[in-house]
């Protein structure tokens, strides 16, 4: 993920990058209960760079997904080192985010309308063809 607080240099789009991570981490728990360190280790097929990313940012996104309920966690006995905290994701939390996923579906869509509209007019204006004036302005 580009720039952003914990995702390397800058800090625009923040909180757009932290939905999106809290997102991937449904996505993963919605495959299967898994801890904070493997779930790092996961989000990288979802463009994150890890080894450039803070921890702590992973784990404040867990906390909040728990807050809102829609993640639960306990502690596990089963590792041989320390204890590992599991994550799991709750029914609301499934239900959160099928509702985010068909929002981003919606998103695509206008994001795909938007780009051919664009294309549409440039491709005009290669071809030779003027473009639209808007109050004897030019575009």
């Amino acid at each position: 993920m580009p720039g952003g607080r914990g995702f390397g240099k800058g800090c625009r789009g923040g909180r757009r990058k932290i939905f999106f991570l809290e997102s991937c981490i449904l996505v993963l728990l919605h495959q299967g209960s898994s801890y904070g360190y493997a779930l790092m280790d996961n989000i990288r097929q979802f463009g994150f760079q890890p080894e450039l990313m803070d921890i702590s940012i992973l784990y404040r996104a867990l906390r909040d997904l728990e807050e809102m309920g829609l993640v639960s966690s306990h502690w596990s006995d089963e590792s041989l080192g320390p204890q590992r905290r599991i994550y799991t994701i709750t029914t609301e939390g499934e239900s959160v985010l099928a509702e985010w996923i068909e929002n981003l579906r919606q998103l695509r869509r206008e994001i795909e309308r938007l780009e051919a509209a664009y294309l549409s007019v440039k491709q005009k204006a290669e071809n030779g063809f003027s473009t639209p004036e808007v109050k004897g302005e030019e575009l």
